[in-house]
């Protein structure tokens, strides 16, 4: 094969790679994003959030926190220890009374729903 073959047996791959790479790019990927969006949607409708301020010591800076935790009943809100606690809400446990009572309280409303 002469130097010339070779140059366009290369370019022929890199063009192929990058036409692959663009269809990927622009329809499969799109695609994915907007299967991914609808599943958020459909998860964030069908989920019930509780209003955690509703627990004495709760707020609405707490209740962001959580919220950004993944943490939006007073279900999931049961199942934490005081430990996940603090390590969620940071240095705003500082100013909570008694983080063993929110905790309580979460289980306590937990059991009558």
């Amino acid at each position: 094969m002469t130097q010339s073959t070779w140059f366009i047996f290369l370019l022929g791959l890199l063009v192929g790679w990058l036409i692959e790479w663009v269809i990927d790019w622009w329809y499969w990927r799109r695609k994915c994003r907007i299967l991914e969006t609808r599943l958020l949607e459909a998860e964030r409708a069908a989920r019930r959030d509780d209003d955690l301020q509703q627990i004495r010591g709760i707020g609405p800076v707490i209740e962001r926190k959580l919220n950004e935790a993944g943490i939006y009943t007073i279900e999931q809100l049961a199942q934490l220890t005081v430990q996940e606690l603090a390590a969620i809400i940071g240095e705003e446990i500082q100013h909570l009374s008694d983080k063993e009572d929110i905790l309580r309280q979460a289980r306590e409303l937990a059991r009558r729903h």
